[in-house]
């Protein structure tokens, strides 16, 4: 008596179970050996493109509390559609 093996018959009981990480964890990591490639290939323009956004995030950082203390106490208000009338006032922390 021969017995066959049959793969398919073995591949239908087992449990088919793949550990690999997210689709967007895949994608990210895609993300970033691309942006890495970019930084390599263009340093002075990533350069740039970082120190402006650190810049923006610096004067943000200074000016907003600036901003919220010129409008201390004031008040407006709006006027939306459906919802009605919305005041809106900005006290500094």
């Amino acid at each position: 008596m021969t017995r066959y093996f049959h793969p398919q018959s073995a591949a239908s009981t087992r449990e088919r179970t793949a550990r690999s990480g997210s689709i967007g964890g895949g994608l990210l990591f895609v993300l970033a050996a691309m942006g890495l490639l970019v930084a390599i290939s263009y340093p002075l323009t990533v350069a740039a493109a970082v120190g402006a956004v650190a810049a923006a995030a610096l004067v943000f950082r200074l000016g907003a509390p600036a901003l919220a203390r010129e409008l201390h106490g004031r008040m407006t208000e709006l006027e939306v559609p459906g919802i009605g009338t919305v005041e809106i006032r900005v006290d500094a922390r």
